[in-house]
Parts: structure tokens; C-alpha cells; sequence
């Protein structure tokens, strides 16, 4: 095993999806409520969002998310649980976060949604 301290950026491992053994794994580490905090959970949206390729969501706070930043966004109905990508393009204000997809989003709830930071490429340390 490879001495972790030597990676700048994170660990190599081996994607075999894309057979690729240069991806790097960051690590992360917080206290349980630095981890709770990178996600918003009971996010709505103001109609059906089936189709956009841009939705405005409503969250308790916004302050967690940048412009241009990569987030998950997973809905919890049924046929709304997938973890869909999408990129920040706008946060407007305290409680509102504006996300682009591509391709478009294909749930059609306005409630239940979970909004996270939580990048899969990382490994999450809890102190």
C-alpha cells in the first residue's frame, strides 16, 4: 500500500468501470455535524420538474453551495430515488439554489429532495 502522505490530491485507485488507474480518491475529514451539514435534506421545487434541464430548488439554507459547484441532488418518492449530478449556476438567495442538468431531470416531484456535496470520489472521515 502505497503511504498516503506522499499523494498530493488524493489516492490512486483503479476505476475498472473506465479501467483507468490514475482517479484519485480525496479524503475528507470532519466532525458528524461538518458531514451532516454538506447536505440539505426536504429541498422542494416550485412545479414538476420533469424535463428541465434548469430547476430552482427551496432549501432550509443556502449557504453550503457555490456557483459551479458539482452537486447530488436525490429525490425520495417512488421513481424519484435516483442520484442525479447537476451544477450549481445560481444561488439567489438564503433558501433558494438554482441547478442545471445534463441531460434534463427526470423526476416529477416538488417535494422530498435531498441536495448534497458528497462527492463519491471521496472518502469520508468522521472524528
Amino acid at each position: 500500500m502505497a503511504n498516503l502522505t506522499t499523494r498530493i490530491g488524493g489516492q490512486h485507485y483503479y476505476d475498472a468501470a473506465t479501467t483507468n488507474s490514475e482517479k484519485l480518491l480525496n479524503f475528507w475529514k470532519g466532525t458528524q455535524a461538518q458531514y451532516d451539514a454538506e447536505k440539505q435534506t426536504s429541498a422542494t421545487t416550485s412545479a414538476n420538474p420533469s424535463g428541465a434541464s434548469t430547476v430552482t430548488f427551496t432549501v432550509t439554507s443556502s449557504s453550503i453551495f457555490t456557483t459551479g459547484a458539482t452537486v447530488f441532488v436525490t429525490g425520495s418518492g417512488s421513481g424519484n430515488t435516483t442520484r442525479t449530478t447537476g451544477t450549481v449556476s445560481g444561488v439567489p438567495d438564503a433558501t433558494s439554489v438554482i441547478v442545471d442538468f445534463i441531460p434534463a431531470y427526470t423526476s416529477a416531484a416538488s417535494t422530498g429532495y435531498q441536495i448534497d456535496l458528497y462527492d463519491p470520489n471521496t472518502f469520508y472521515i468522521i472524528i
